[in-house]
């Protein structure tokens, strides 16, 4: 992830944008995104800070030059729908323009709501002067301070500059990586957008809490001095005193809370947040997107991509932004029209870290029930307070019963003891949106995706594990008996199982474009697969780096 932004006159010949149905430019979205196309990020370490490739024309990137050049290929134009809306004949479509969108979601500039940064000793003498916080020069482990960076919310570049200064006060040894000595390796800071609130994560060379002190409690105390104090939503710390360049171990009692509440709130994409419609929950180690508004521009095109009434399973999920989102969004649908089709049949994601399961039930939980299916807490267990206590403490908890459950007993209750799937009874209407905890192959192999016409998958930059592209690739089998449930299929033999054998919608969101090249070359050329090219829409996420974010939607 990296930042940057635009002055050209040409980008009207360039780019493609949006049109309605009637064929009409969309006036608004037009000239947004061409103010932002014009727009220069105008950053004073250009040049020198890593972060950025381009500080104007930030949608003119080596990636994107790729992509185009990948999507108007023959291998690629053969496989697109000729019954596509804009292009009935793909001949007659005009390449000059270009199958592949580009569009810029957000401001080129003040768009990263989370940062991670290095800390270095600001001087070899003496801890006085405190540490250098900022990102590594190109090919070395120098820090660069980034003061006033402009890609950065106005939030960090205050955190940073607060926290600069409280090591100074207090004398914060920063870590050194040629002795292993010090304590302040990394920061992350993350902004709550509807405060402007950061929560800070202070990593350190420790292995445990109680090693950071008293260094921890002195810098933690000057952070809130002088009025600070309303600068942070909440603090923790990360103890990591392992060897290499991870900025986080992957265990998770390696993490403590310090100060304030345990989760950033943000209201879910689509949601009106006037009328508390939903919010999704992050504590710091969980997947947070660098630029969560840009983002949220993302999950609108999926969402809309979805067929209404559909059934979807979405694979690494994350805390379920996207999915969470669709199921808002086509619940409201639902209520608006009164047509008699439903919102979403049902909704299961998944993923592995076992953080993501527990902001997934908080965030279904503060969802209304005619849009999750799924009773109010305030209205579990008849409106007695305590009853779950008088449950005795050995009894599971049902998932759902409220928001301070365990991992464990969520993940007791999700797994079924016959196949291990997070299965809802599928005539229970109350438990029809659910989270699994498992990698992507296993989740499929479990039954995750069983009765699922849509799948929504946003891998890591690596792309679909090799299990879950071999699925993809599967024609499918009409002998094979409907099941939404892996014991439903339990008498087949296992390896004859399309474990995506209903899927018909596919939305892939990738972060990694070599890696969404390669995938999509072997879903499109698998002879019996089916799978054709819908649409493919380049968003430049992070402005200023060479990195493009690509949703691709295809369909069989």
């Amino acid at each position: 992830d990296g930042d940057d932004g635009d002055d050209g006159d040409d980008g009207d010949d360039y780019y493609d944008y949006e049109f309605d149905d009637d064929g009409m430019m969309e006036d608004e979205q037009y000239f947004t995104q061409q103010q932002r196309l014009a727009s220069n990020i105008d950053c004073p370490h250009f040049g020198t800070c890593p972060g950025c490739v381009r500080d104007t024309n930030v949608a003119e990137i080596d990636v994107i030059e790729s992509a185009k050049l990948f999507f108007s290929s023959s291998s690629i134009q053969k496989h697109i729908l000729h019954d596509n809306n804009r292009y009935s004949n793909y001949d007659d479509y005009d390449d000059e323009e270009g199958f592949y969108k580009i569009k810029i979601p957000s401001p080129v500039t003040q768009w990263r709501t989370q940062a991670k940064l290095a800390v270095s000793a600001a001087s070899t003498w003496s801890r006085a002067a405190g540490c250098k916080i900022g990102l590594y020069k190109r090919h070395s482990h120098e820090v660069l301070s980034i003061p006033d960076c402009q890609v950065h919310h106005p939030s960090i570049n205050k955190a940073v500059d607060v926290l600069t200064k409280a090591t100074q006060t207090v004398r914060t040894p920063a870590y050194q990586e040629d002795t292993g000595e010090g304590l302040l390796r990394y920061v992350q800071c993350q902004v709550e957008l509807s405060t402007g609130k950061v929560c800070l994560s202070l990593v350190m060379n420790a292995e445990r809490f109680k090693d950071c002190q008293p260094h921890l409690s002195y810098l933690v105390k000057e952070l809130k001095r002088n009025g600070n104090a309303k600068l942070w939503h909440s603090i923790w710390c990360h103890c990591n005193d392992s060897k290499g360049n991870a900025i986080f171990a992957r265990d998770v009692s390696r993490w403590h809370p310090v100060d304030g509440p345990p989760y950033v709130r943000e209201s879910i994409p689509g949601s009106d947040p006037d009328k508390r419609e939903g919010l999704l929950y992050f504590s710091p180690y969980v997947f947070r997107q660098g630029n969560l508004e840009g983002f949220g521009e993302i999950s609108k095109q999926v969402r809309e991509a979805i067929p209404r009434g559909s059934k979807v399973c979405e694979l690494y999920a994350g805390v379920g932004l996207l999915g969470l989102s669709a199921l808002l969004h086509h619940g409201k649908q639902q209520a608006a029209e009164e047509d008699g089709v439903q919102g979403l049949g049902w909704l299961r994601c998944s993923d592995e870290n076992p953080e993501n399961a527990r902001c997934f039930e908080r965030a279904v939980n503060s969802m209304s029930m005619h849009i999750t299916g799924r009773t109010p807490k305030k209205f579990q267990n008849n409106g007695k307070k305590g009853s779950r206590r008088k449950q005795g403490r050995k009894q599971k908890s049902r998932p759902g019963d409220n928001g301070e459950m365990s991992i464990k007993d969520l993940m007791d209750s999700m797994v079924s003891e016959n196949d291990g799937s997070a299965r809802p009874p599928q005539n229970d209407p109350s438990e029809r949106v659910t989270y699994m905890q498992a990698n992507a192959a296993s989740a499929l192999h479990r039954g995750e995706a069983l009765g699922a016409n849509v799948l929504i998958v946003d891998p890591p930059r690596r792309g679909l594990d090799e299990a879950v592209l071999q699925q993809l690739c599967l024609p499918r089998n009409s002998k094979q008996p409907y099941a939404e449930k892996a014991s439903m299929v339990s008498h087949l033999p296992r390896h004859t199982v399309n474990w995506t054998n209903d899927v018909r919608t596919l939305i892939y969101v990738s972060c990694g474009f070599d890696a969404l090249a390669r995938d999509l070359d072997q879903l499109l050329t698998s002879s019996s697969s089916g799978w054709k090219l819908e649409s493919a829409t380049g968003y430049v996420l992070f402005p200023g780096s060479n990195h493009v974010e690509t949703v691709v939607v295809i369909r069989r």
